[in-house]
């Protein structure tokens, strides 16, 4: 997918793709972090990435029937905000928790009777996702995708079909490597990282 290809350039040539010692939300210890929260910042690259993904997300509306968006907080807010711009799509959003004041909401809508696709900007195990999924059902709707920029296939697309849904994917974060290869020849934290996430595998 050129458009996808062009999302990647973009976001290793912002440095929004780091190599060292990271802890994930997830709890893993990774050498990879993929930081897409400071893309917006960059308005050009960031309205690509989100015609790139609205793109995708028209793919699954069209798999799933769908009819309605819904971020996670806080990383897919944004992405799905856009992309309901850009398709006239109706979007919410899951809290992590339920609101302490106010109507006490984990759902930020009435979702009641809507076929979902769910919103967000990286997978690692799919936790955040799979917990969005039961936050909705819980609400009366009827999620039958999830869409994120960056899946890093460490379990995210099995946990979520384990939940009845299917996990699609702008770029994979082995995408993202081997667009920083040809710069850092001999890197061994390149090398570990790609080692770590299994892209020279098959």
């Amino acid at each position: 997918m050129a458009g996808a290809s062009r999302v990647a350039e973009a976001v290793v040539g912002l440095g929004l793709v780091r190599l060292g010692e990271f802890t994930l939300s997830s709890g893993r210890r990774s050498r990879l972090y993929i930081d897409l929260r400071e893309l917006p910042m960059h308005p050009t690259a960031f309205r690509e990435a989100a015609e790139a993904l609205a793109s995708l997300v028209e793919r699954a509306v069209g798999d799933t029937g769908s009819d309605t968006l819904a971020g996670v907080a806080t990383g897919g807010i944004l992405w799905a905000a856009a992309v309901g711009l850009l398709l006239g799509m109706p979007v919410t959003y899951v809290r992590p928790e339920p609101k302490s004041h106010g109507r006490g909401r984990l759902v930020e809508a009435d979702v009641e009777g809507r076929r979902i696709v769910v919103v967000d900007d990286v997978a690692t195990t799919g936790g955040s996702l799979a917990r969005a999924v039961q936050a909705l059902r819980a609400a009366g709707g009827d999620p039958r995708a999830a869409v994120v920029v960056v899946d890093r296939l460490q379990g995210a697309g099995e946990r979520l079909a384990g939940e009845g849904v299917r996990l699609y994917s702008l770029l994979t974060a082995c995408d993202l490597l081997r667009v920083m290869e040809p710069g850092r020849p001999g890197d061994p934290l390149l090398a570990s990282a790609l080692e770590e996430l299994g892209c020279h595998r098959g």
